[in-house]
């Protein structure tokens, strides 16, 4: 038997990616060309102190609730690992729904990981729920953040 055939093949499965870092990736690269793709919460944003500059330099994305849209349904395998995903790292609900729906979307990276994030409704809810979201990895990072789009838009999280 030989051992180091399977020491290297455990090597490898050790240096490979996190499944769920992948799905996270996506899911917020979805949430940034959503914004990309919508000119008038651009404009929006960018009365109230957020650039394309900004939003370019800070993954910045907008969840308008089309996730539907781009992931498979849990009957496929990677639409099951990807809402799987997403509900085992508190990103969506039981019901399916994202926790960032109609909200503004800032990830924290630390390296390639995001490891935090923060939402801010664009438009004030009519029923209570909170204007602002923060989502931080579970026992990865802990310490309260300042995301940047809470400091450029000010203005925009006081009203």
């Amino acid at each position: 038997m030989d051992t180091n055939l399977h020491i290297d093949a455990f090597e490898q499965i050790l240096a490979s990616p996190d499944v769920d870092d992948i799905y996270l990736k996506q899911l917020f690269d979805i949430y940034h060309q959503r914004l990309l793709a919508n000119p008038g919460v651009c404009q929006k944003l960018a009365r109230r102190g957020i650039s394309m500059g900004c939003i370019e330099a800070h993954w910045i994305g907008y969840c308008d609730r089309t996730l539907n849209r781009y992931v498979p349904t849990s009957e496929h395998a990677d639409g099951a690992g990807c809402r799987g995903a997403l509900r085992r790292l508190g990103l969506t609900k039981v019901n399916g729904h994202e926790i960032f729906r109609g909200c503004i979307v800032e990830p924290l990276l630390e390296g390639d990981n995001i490891v935090a994030a923060c939402g801010i409704k664009l438009i004030c809810p009519s029923r209570p729920a909170p204007r602002i979201i923060q989502w931080y990895r579970h026992g990865i990072y802990t310490r309260a953040v300042r995301f940047h789009i809470m400091i450029w838009g000010r203005r925009y999280v006081a009203h």
